[in-house]
């Protein structure tokens, strides 16, 4: 617009324009001690909203309460509720009721026969009006008591999605972080918050609003209770403006989740997509995905202080690295096994986990994309050994040394337990030892380690393996300085092992923090 244009809000927020149509929201504020007023301006958007409003932690969210049919039943209309539950783990739940039908007996008998070891959760039949996605009522409440009910799990898409400007979703169990980009609250523009992270990869931009409820005292309340709650909302689109269809956007958000999953170190997903079409919500999907506990511990390549770049450069490389199929394959395997060490597994088990995803990795780098055929690979590995020489050709072509961290006094014990044998091990020499004799134990060879020295090793080789994952994808940034004598402090950084500012050879876990 050529002239700036203003309007008085209620609350005393006055909003204008810029002549390139940028919102301008400025505020008097009062009077200081020497009588002067200064001006309060920003220009930050509005925080994305999701067609569901998030709640509370761990309050269920309402999605529908209305007539529908369910899809492995005929002509059975039920008065149901739809509800997002997290509790036992979050799932799409419909609980309803309806009339008795003089047809259920036989459909009774026909399903209690059914054989096999599956059970397809079924769909849902609801009209729509005008083909807008129905709004969510604002109580979950439960239908009247009638003949029949059910309470099950559904899968439901509604609508549709073969053009759509946008997607919004939310995340639940974000991360934390103050080096957002700004955003304002829509419904009260004088409240702003540094929330926004927006990552670009193969033509899409995802951006992640931290919710104006997600402060670091929910994060900390979080952690401590072990809760839930949706702390994201999301909106993803094409850089170019162009429309697509649900099924590329599912195609986009399921990559994403791998991204997540590697900057956090555990799971989370853009849940509850709805399909956005000239503003109007034509499209969504109602599945369940698994979502872990939120925890900061595993979130070790984050850092408070830049945690919204980092997030952007792992989901914007994950977005173009897994562009290739088998690429993304590869990807989604190997942060499955980087996500259970980290997650699912006794401390004896998570070096075992971080190994075998090594292998992965080690294999797809020299024979997937080259330069050797699997014959080729196989003649080259020793006799002896063959694991460790796997591991070591991809750690050494990263740039990691792997000598066992000074300060990890048990795996130092192992070490030079195996040292008396008459064997060298370094850190990986270490860690495949003990993880070959817990998988081969004999009666000669138990594997007789402790808590301890298992739990150190499991971090080393994680480390080493997100590490692996981080140069696999091409990024570039900075992590967190972890594996220190001591703990860190917010801002402590460093340069992976792969930057040309890291001099060969002299990369090792533990190392000094770059700031």
């Amino acid at each position: 617009m050529d002239e700036p244009t203003a309007q008085t809000q209620t609350s005393g927020v006055s909003v204008s324009y810029d002549a390139d149509g940028t919102r301008v929201v400025s505020r008097l504020l009062p009077a200081n001690e020497h009588g002067k007023r200064l001006q309060w301006v920003h220009r930050f958007p509005d925080a994305i909203e999701h067609f569901y409003s998030p709640r509370s932690m761990n309050e269920d969210l309402p999605l529908f309460a209305g007539n529908l049919e369910l899809t492995d039943e005929e002509n059975a209309v039920y008065d149901a509720r739809v509800t997002y539950r997290w509790a036992p783990r979050p799932w799409i739940a419909v609980h309803g009721t309806r009339p008795a039908a003089s047809d259920d007996l036989a459909w009774f008998e026909a399903t209690s026969t059914a054989t096999g070891m599956w059970a397809t959760a079924p769909g849902i039949t609801i009209t729509l009006t005008n083909g807008t996605i129905p709004a969510p009522p604002e109580e979950a409440s439960d239908p009247d008591e009638a003949d029949v009910s059910v309470d099950r799990r559904i899968d439901a898409e509604l609508g549709d999605g073969r053009q759509l400007d946008a997607v919004t979703c939310l995340m639940p169990n974000g991360w934390p972080t103050v080096s957002g980009t700004g955003i304002c609250d829509p419904h009260d523009l004088a409240h702003t918050w540094y929330g926004r992270t927006t990552a670009e990869g193969d033509g899409w931009r995802a951006e992640f609003d931290r919710t104006r409820a997600a402060s670091p005292d929910t994060f900390r309340e979080l952690q401590e209770r072990g809760g839930c709650l949706f702390t994201h909302t999301v909106r993803l689109t094409r850089i170019d403006g162009s429309s697509f269809n649900s099924k590329q956007a599912l195609g986009a958000l399921d990559r994403i989740r791998l991204g997540l999953a590697l900057a956090l170190g555990r799971r989370t997903s853009c849940v509850l997509p709805v399909g956005l079409s000239a503003g109007t919500a034509v499209w969504a999907l109602w599945r369940s995905q698994r979502v872990d506990r939120y925890s900061s511990t595993a979130s070790h390549w984050l850092d408070d202080t830049t945690a919204a770049s980092q997030v952007a450069e792992i989901v914007g490389k994950t977005l173009d690295f897994t562009q290739d199929a088998t690429a993304h394959e590869v990807l989604a395997q190997a942060v499955g096994y980087y996500v259970a060490g980290l997650n699912d597994v006794d401390v004896e088990l998570q070096a075992n986990t971080a190994v075998s995803g090594l292998q992965l990795l080690s294999y797809y780098r020299f024979v997937t994309v080259g330069p050797h055929t699997h014959r080729q690979w196989k003649a080259l590995q020793p006799t002896q050994g063959p694991t460790e020489w796997e591991l070591r050709q991809l750690l050494t072509a990263i740039g990691i040394s792997t000598p066992v961290p000074a300060h990890f006094a048990h795996l130092q014990a192992v070490q030079q337990r195996l040292a008396a044998k008459n064997a060298h091990f370094d850190g990986l020499g270490t860690v495949v030892k003990m993880r070959n004799v817990a998988t081969h134990p004999t009666k000669d060879q138990p594997a007789a380690y402790s808590a301890q020295e298992w739990t150190e090793a499991g971090l080393l080789a994680s480390y080493w393996f997100g590490l692996s994952l981080l140069e696999l994808i091409g990024y570039r940034g900075k992590i967190a300085a972890i594996l220190q004598t001591r703990p860190r402090w917010p801002g402590e950084l460093r340069h992976g092992p792969w930057s040309p500012s890291v001099p060969a050879g002299t990369w090792a876990a533990g190392g000094p923090a770059d700031t």
